[in-house]
């Protein structure tokens, strides 16, 4: 499918409920999204929301349900994702789906749940109908246990590889998570876990147009003692051909291997970086590695970025799709 058109646009909310102490060893279940408010027919919207070094993305669905991939890292819930969400016209949440436990991907969920005020259990808390997360969190990096607090009380329940979230006519599919594959093929994440290797990856299905949502999931890069297991590889595929990736780990060296680009295929690819991140991303030979595959690229902010080519938003990259399934890159 053929991107058809680039547009450059120029372009707070009632709870979970009270804070309360969530236990894991009891079930929460989320409701059917099918059962979510409706609205009137309209394309499918995927924004990469620009939350400085981390990762957050909204979906928003043709029929009316919205659902959030991550939460940035702390401040940007109550400074770049609430404003965000009112600008989309979101004043509730299907669910949000935690892919691993960085606090990067993590640390705006509880400034979300509270809403503008940044105080739980109040009326503009956001509502949430559930937290989908992987099962548990490998010992290495992890910057807060999968019993994180402060939490709003809201259903919560592991996702497993092969697992289906189904949004109206959009489906994510759990194609990775805690190192096993939807073919159930188990993987080393090492000794102790790496987290980013753990982490759960989607695969975004709608009308005939895909979409790789990687998280920080690992490819076998870095130097030791830094080097990572190599999930991509096994995954790509099972995945095949896609229209669109969301690049893992903000363009660290660790991802993005070849090996996935060349059975994906991406026409573009979006990272999700912040300008003057201690990481060094994106790492160059990962640009690169895109750019020489034909693939288009978009980041949020420019953070590392010494070669020409990719498109700088300094915002959102939002992917608009229509009900035929063709797509068109908006910069906010």
């Amino acid at each position: 499918m053929r991107l058809v058109s680039i547009l450059m646009l120029v372009a707070m909310l009632a709870g979970c409920g009270p804070l309360e102490g969530l236990s894991r060893d009891r079930e929460y279940p989320i409701p059917d999204p099918s059962e979510a408010s409706r609205s009137s027919s309209a394309a499918l919207s995927i924004t990469v929301a620009d939350v400085g070094q981390g990762d957050a993305i909204l979906i928003q669905s043709p029929t009316g349900e919205s659902m959030l991939v991550d939460t940035g890292p702390v401040g940007a819930g109550r400074f770049s994702l609430l404003p965000m969400l009112a600008e989309h016209g979101v004043d509730s949440l299907t669910a949000i789906l935690i892919t691993h436990y960085h606090a990067d991907h993590m640390g705006g969920l509880a400034e979300i749940a509270a809403g503008p005020d940044a105080r739980l259990g109040t009326d503009d808390d956001m509502k949430i109908g559930g937290i989908y997360e992987r099962d548990e969190p490998g010992d290495n990096g992890s910057d807060l246990p999968a019993d994180f607090t402060p939490l709003p009380y809201c259903p919560r329940q592991a996702v497993s590889p092969g697992q289906r979230i189904e949004l109206g006519d959009v489906s994510l599919e759990v194609v990775a998570g805690d190192a096993t594959l939807a073919n159930g093929a188990a993987l080393d994440p090492g000794d102790p876990a790496d987290e980013n290797a753990m982490g759960v990856a989607l695969m975004l299905s709608y009308k005939g147009f895909k979409m790789l949502l990687e998280a920080d999931l690992t490819g076998g890069g870095g130097e030791p003692p830094y080097d990572t297991p190599d999930i991509e590889t096994l995954l790509a595929p099972l995945v095949g051909d896609i229209d669109v990736l969301k690049v893992a780990h903000h363009g660290s060296n660790t991802s993005t291997n070849q090996a996935l680009l060349d059975a994906t295929t991406p026409e573009v690819a979006i990272i999700s970086v912040g300008d003057g991140n201690d990481f060094f991303h994106p790492h160059p030979s990962v640009t690169q590695r895109l750019l020489d595959s034909g693939v288009t690229v978009y980041q949020t902010e420019r953070g590392w970025l010494d070669l020409d080519g990719p498109v700088v938003a300094g915002g959102d990259v939002t992917i608009e799709v229509d009900e035929d399934g063709e797509y068109r890159i908006v910069l906010e």
